[in-house]
């Protein structure tokens, strides 16, 4: 579901605003389809597993299995 909307309402390249980040499900999404993340998140518990998500991102990112 999220792959789906990202896809239909976002290009590549563009930035995906998540205002509820959650554990950063739509930021690790939009990393891997080529987007940019920007998320909030007010709950420490998700924001600590949300950081541990995008981080893994960023590391498969970096490793070069998610585009640029």
């Amino acid at each position: 579901m999220i792959e789906r909307c990202i896809g239909l309402w976002s290009n590549p390249g563009d930035v995906v605003l998540s205002p509820f980040a959650g554990i950063g499900s739509e930021g690790y999404m939009a990393m891997k389809m080529g987007r940019k993340f920007i998320g909030a998140e007010l709950k420490d518990s998700y924001y600590d597993v949300a950081t541990r998500n995008l981080a893994n991102a960023i590391a498969e990112r970096l490793q070069g299995t998610l585009p640029l």
